[in-house]
């Protein structure tokens, strides 16, 4: 397991292994940009200073060139929150979509070589996270509503942004009921490893001793319409891990398959305490809490999570 972290200047990262307990250097000596956050299927995105973003593959930067994507234009971007890939644009080049919440709560997707962002624009303001689910965006809001959308799969040829075609569609929307907690916007989707959707919120206990709690529900989703049919809260978590992220992407991982990890619990990062840095983990099945340090040697200011696409023999 990887976490992805800023050491001293705009163009490196360090790479800290869960796994190892070992901190490993980057360097991208030819890209200059802001901020860095974990993205899907181990890419990191970059963010330069004009708004556009580049994507990033630290474990294989030497065989794969980076991918520059086009400035987010309408609103600006001033904050990225996430870059969630609907597939590897290693394995499909020309056939993946990059979808980015910024701005605390605006979306906008793009197509692999579209030189354009498309906003996604509905009643509700705040996303809070999203995934690709069954040829689908699913999107959670801060208002407790899953909304599903399709894409059209037949855009323009001459890939200009023509303001009379449908780029995508929402399918449904629907409002959903959690426990009675102050959640505080802290929700994440993240698949599981058979590829259902669970739900991840994250809420706190307790402010001065900074002990949280978390939730987690798997969501029944109509593979037609996107509309969502049941959630259940889960007592165990089976073989999966999670990583549910602050900037960046959520994943899962085999506890069978990585037995230094913790069964049943999932990991967070300790975003908002800057002399504490570290990552807290929550087991969901007896409910029990507890933060780990980093001995990494440098200031703190933005991390996230970050996955090696591994090859299975």
């Amino acid at each position: 397991m990887i976490m992805s972290v800023p050491i001293k200047s705009d163009s490196s990262r360090s790479l800290y292994s869960l796994l190892s307990h070992k901190e490993y250097s980057i360097q991208f000596s030819s890209i200059k940009f802001i901020t860095c956050h974990g993205s899907s299927f181990g890419w990191l995105s970059l963010v330069h200073g004009n708004g556009s973003i580049t994507l990033l593959n630290p474990f294989k930067y030497a065989i794969i060139p980076p991918i520059s994507l086009p400035p987010l234009e309408s609103p600006p971007l001033r904050y990225l929150q996430s870059v969630t890939l609907s597939a590897d644009p290693i394995i499909s080049p020309d056939d993946y979509v990059a979808v980015v919440i910024y701005n605390f709560g605006h979306i906008a997707f793009q197509r692999a070589n579209q030189p354009f962002w498309i906003p996604i624009v509905t009643n509700l303001l705040h996303f809070n996270d999203v995934v690709f689910y069954k040829g689908m965006l699913v999107a959670e809001t801060h208002s407790d509503t899953i909304q599903s959308f399709k894409f059209n799969t037949t855009p323009p040829p001459d890939r200009s942004n023509d303001p009379n075609f449908t780029y995508y569609e929402k399918i449904t929307s629907t409002e959903y009921r959690a426990r009675a907690q102050d959640y505080a916007g802290q929700t994440h989707l993240v698949k599981s490893l058979n590829g259902d959707i669970w739900m991840v919120k994250r809420y706190l206990i307790d402010i001065e001793k900074l002990s949280y709690g978390l939730d987690v529900y798997k969501l029944k989703l109509d593979t037609k319409s996107g509309k969502l049919v049941q959630m259940n809260m889960l007592k165990s978590l089976g073989d999966n891990i999670l990583f549910i992220r602050y900037c960046g992407n959520s994943f899962s991982v085999s506890a069978s398959c990585f037995s230094k990890l913790k069964k049943d619990s999932v990991y967070f990062l300790c975003e908002s305490v800057p002399e504490d840095l570290g990552f807290g983990i929550y087991n969901v099945k007896d409910g029990s809490y507890q933060i780990q340090s980093l001995p990494l040697s440098f200031e703190q200011t933005q991390f996230s999570w970050a996955l090696p696409q591994f090859q299975w023999d």
